[in-house]
């Protein structure tokens, strides 16, 4: 046989066998990449030049660890890998963009969706003194139930000091799976003296009641908004019919401290309110330019005014400003936070797990102005003077100013 057919006889032989399973390795690599591209796991050799160095930096930190950290095993790794992931996204300098761990994003959704586990009230922190107290309960929800009430001021959860906690910090202590129960031990004031009480609330379903509303003297309706979330806008519509339906004159709206929520619900309910036109629009890295208008289907004709002060910020203040810039309310209260970018929250479900918010864009009202780092200067200044805890009560003289200038436009 020549050498040449010898050749020949190999390539239409064994040979085929060899490129036909070489064939099929690349193409199980490309399908592997494919597979890692869409999970966003990539392989350390096709990263860019951040994963570089984070890996670089990681590996020679990780190797310390292991060899001289007197106890490694009290640490697992899943916590270690989720402090990095913090650390990466806390570089950008930007106090609105988190990491989150699978449990702190359920959380974050829970929030959005409206509904979630919980005692049912709001809790707040004394800007001057820390102190933790219990802003408000709603009716029927387990801690009404319980007994704890407005204006209880905190001082332990489960036996632990809440003192030097945040108030973040001291809301996650509240949080746990359905039925459990927590001991709050509180400070109130009872005929004169201030006494010591334990109340042990049992968690339960909770659907947030993010919207309360009244009738005040002179027919006029108050609305007042926790936060804003998918169960916000019927809420909100069922107020305005229910006040309506009462024959209110004219309504006052109350986003103080309201820290915001989701844009969708803002949206929804300015389009309840206003006529057609433009309301806001959104710029981002992204995506082109997103313009938000009222279509007019329905639209409040009565004065109107809204509440804010520092608590007010995101959402409440893309809420407040565009109805100030539309000329549909007059602003009472104090100077906004000044919160106005575009956040947006990413399942990481697929990759690492947990998720990830960040700062994606900014908000601009319906005059091109911009709230970030500036906040709504209210039409009428006034600096809250009440006592009480509870924002809408008797000595509330932000609510009082409000209904004044209602009753004014009103008898114009």
């Amino acid at each position: 046989m020549k050498r040449e057919d010898r050749v020949k006889l190999g390539l239409d032989g064994f040979g085929w066998f060899y490129a036909a399973g070489l064939l099929t390795g690349i193409l199980i690599c490309v399908l592997v990449l494919f597979i890692l591209v869409l999970t966003g796991v990539m392989p350390r050799w096709w990263s860019s030049d951040v994963a570089d160095e984070v890996w670089m930096r990681a590996s020679a930190v990780d190797h310390y660890i292991d060899k001289y950290y007197w106890k490694p095993e009290d640490v697992s790794d899943e916590k270690m890998a989720d402090y990095a992931a913090k650390g990466m996204v806390s570089a950008l300098g930007d106090k609105y963009s988190f990491y989150f761990t699978d449990e702190e994003y359920e959380d974050s959704m829970r929030d959005i969706e409206g509904e979630f586990v919980g005692i049912g009230a709001v809790l707040m922190r004394d800007s001057k003194t820390g102190k933790k107290y219990i802003q408000s309960v709603t009716e029927g929800q387990p801690a009404a139930r319980a007994g704890l009430k407005a204006e209880d001021e905190i001082l332990k959860v489960d036996g632990q000091d809440v003192s030097e906690l945040t108030l973040t910090e001291t809301t996650a202590l509240v949080k746990g799976e359905e039925g459990t129960s927590v001991v709050f031990t509180v400070a109130r004031k009872e005929n004169g003296k201030t006494v010591t009480k334990e109340i042990t609330v049992v968690l339960g379903e909770i659907v947030n009641q993010s919207v309360s509303y009244k009738m005040l003297e002179g027919k006029i309706g108050y609305i007042d908004i926790k936060n804003f979330d998918k169960e916000t806008v019927k809420q909100f519509e069922d107020g305005i019919a229910a006040l309506d339906k009462q024959g209110q004159k004219g309504m006052i709206v109350d986003v103080r401290n309201n820290g915001g929520g989701a844009l969708t619900a803002v949206i929804g309910m300015l389009n309840r309110l206003l006529p057609a036109g433009n309301l806001i629009t959104e710029k981002s890295r992204a995506e082109e330019d997103m313009r938000f208008k009222s279509t007019d289907e329905k639209h409040f004709d009565k004065p109107m005014a809204v509440l804010i002060n520092g608590g007010s910020a995101s959402a409440s203040e893309v809420f407040a400003g565009t109805l100030q810039d539309r000329e549909a309310a007059v602003l009472v209260g104090e100077q906004s936070f000044g919160k106005g970018i575009v956040q947006a929250v990413y399942s990481l479900a697929d990759s690492c797990g947990g998720g990830i918010k960040l700062t994606t864009g900014e908000y601009f009202l319906p005059s091109g102005r911009s709230i970030h780092g500036k906040g709504l200067t209210p039409d009428v200044k006034v600096e809250y003077t009440g006592t009480s805890k509870e924002l809408g009560a008797g000595d509330d003289n932000q609510l009082a100013k409000a209904l004044e200038v209602m009753e004014k436009e009103i008898s114009e």
